[in-house]
């Protein structure tokens, strides 16, 4: 049937070819182009027929022109798709090439898909050229698919060749397309993306100022869009860990972001994984990590066990940084306690009130530094000091250590005759004092005093009682002679004979490891 139709339409095509010729002049001029169809509006008035091909000879600057159109597939063009149309040169001569072109017009407002041309020539024309190529050549028929043309689109086709011999060059062209009914479906694709932040390294004190966003990647709309946010243990922000966040619709592109700060109750590395889930059941993950760490300070204290007073003695104390982060700003302050006085310190250590206070700065791991403070104690006592040290990020620690001042005692014995010269038979009274000079008591303080033959002892009083045996004079014990302390006694002696008399006096005390002496000159005459 294909065959058929072909040969019908070759012997059509040849019968209106010689009738064509046969009303024609003969020229002996070569064409070797052809000049395109005319406009639409020439087309208007190449026939008046409803159906079938029209024709128009013309010519253009001294060749003519034979100009063919047809309406596809009705033959009619108000009601077809396609209008074909082809011009060609009326004459050619043998063995010149000359060229013939078609144009294929979408007569419609609307996409024509699956266009074809067919080209079927007679056998006294050899192709040598065309443009475009064709699709498919079959013996004398030449086919070309141009796919689809848009609305009032024009589609060119230039055949060339030459006429091998004398006669006649027969040449036959249809066109076709598929009425398609195209719908254009968009299809996109959902997508979303979480991205999360926070400090890489942070101290256990300072906040983790983190950060979500969440943004639709995708081509389509997402609704039901949620973020959840848990936490690892040891973390926790605004007394949760667990964050949700109802982010709601996302239109395409459209991104929200969430701010939150999260605290760290320990020192270690954190790993956390925040989740976005929409309706649309399309997911995505985001992990961030932190390093949390923490300054650690250690204090200790070291002074001197036992000083004597008004001596200076030296209070140190060492700070140590053993955490795994920089102590900034680190501080040691050592109270002073009452009964002692500053005198000077180290490392720029300076009194404030009853502090000494050293401002240490920054603290890196490991690192340590002594301090010492020089103080003196005026009186006996037991100095209990208290120390402390802290940082922006360290917690407080504190340390004590103790000193004793001691005091020493120095007791002066003292002994005088009030009067001197005295007259035999007279009475001299000699007074005796002890006297502590010394910074601490003295305990068990004995005092004897001892006579010369020349004289007697009559009576005696002062801070202890006072007894005599013989030549011996003993008074009572002191139990304890604090400093500045004075104890005093007086003895009375009767003058016996003429003499120059020596009163003696010895002291001993629980402090004292050998006896003190004194003896007063008394002349009796």
């Amino acid at each position: 049937m294909k065959k058929q139709t072909k040969v019908a339409l070759y012997l059509s095509c040849l019968g209106i070819a010689v009738s064509l010729l046969t009303g024609c002049q003969s020229t002996n001029q070569q064409h070797t182009t052809t000049p395109p169809p005319k406009g639409d509006e020439e087309l208007e008035m190449l026939s008046e027929r409803d159906f079938g091909p029209s024709y128009k000879s013309y010519e253009e600057k001294g060749v003519k022109y034979t100009k063919g159109s047809m309406a596809f597939p009705t033959g009619i063009k108000k009601s077809s798709g396609l209008l074909l149309e082809k011009v060609v040169p009326t004459e050619v001569m043998a063995g010149k090439p000359f060229t013939y072109v078609y144009q294929v017009r979408n007569l419609t407002e609307h996409d024509l898909h699956l266009v074809t041309v067919t080209d079927m020539v007679t056998e006294n024309f050899s192709p040598s050229d065309a443009s475009p190529k064709a699709d498919t050549v079959e013996g004398r028929i030449a086919t070309w698919q141009l796919g689809e043309l848009g609305p009032k689109q024009v589609k060119e086709i230039v055949v060339t060749g030459v006429a091998k011999d004398i006669g006649t060059v027969v040449t036959c062209g249809w066109a076709s397309y598929s009425p398609v009914i195209c719908e254009p479906i968009k299809v996109v694709k959902a997508n979303i993306s979480l991205v999360k932040t926070m400090p890489s390294e942070a101290l256990i004190c300072d906040p983790l100022n983190s950060k979500l966003v969440v943004q639709n990647t995708g081509g389509s709309t997402l609704t039901g869009v949620k973020v959840t946010d848990t936490l690892p243990a040891g973390l926790s922000a605004e007394g949760k860990t667990a964050l949700s966040y109802d982010v709601g619709t996302l239109k395409p592109g459209e991104s929200k972001e969430y701010l939150f700060a999260a605290t760290a109750s320990k020192t270690g590395k954190f790993v956390n994984t925040a989740k976005v889930t929409s309706n649309q059941g399309v997911e995505a993950e985001a992990t961030a990590q932190t390093v949390v760490r923490k300054p650690v300070l250690q204090l200790t204290c070291k002074s001197d066990a036992e000083r004597f007073v008004g001596r200076p003695f030296n209070v140190c104390l060492t700070v140590a940084s053993t955490g795994d982060a920089t102590a900034a700003d680190t501080m040691v302050s050592l109270g002073v306690p009452a009964g002692a006085t500053f005198k000077s310190a180290t490392a720029g250590g300076v009194l404030s009130g009853n502090e000494i206070i050293w401002r240490v700065g920054d603290q890196a791991p490991k690192a340590t530094k002594e301090l010492c403070a020089t103080l003196v104690a005026d009186n006996p006592t037991s100095l209990n000091f208290s120390a402390r040290a802290r940082g922006a990020c360290a917690d407080q620690v504190t340390t004590t250590c103790q000193t004793k001042v001691v005091g020493i005692p120095a007791i002066l014995l003292e002994v005088v005759d009030l009067d001197d010269p005295i007259e035999v038979g007279s009475t001299v009274t000699y007074v005796i004092k002890a006297t502590n000079q010394g910074s601490a008591a003295d305990t068990g303080i004995k005092v004897v005093c001892t006579l010369e033959s020349e004289q007697q002892f009559v009576s005696g009083s002062g801070t202890t009682t006072v007894s005599g045996s013989g030549d011996t004079i003993t008074m009572a014990p002191v139990a304890s002679l604090a400093p500045k302390e004075v104890a005093t006694w007086r003895v009375n002696a009767k003058a016996l004979k003429a003499k120059n008399i020596r009163f003696s006096v010895s002291m001993t005390s629980d402090n004292l490891t050998r006896p003190v002496t004194e003896t007063e000159s008394t002349n009796q005459y």
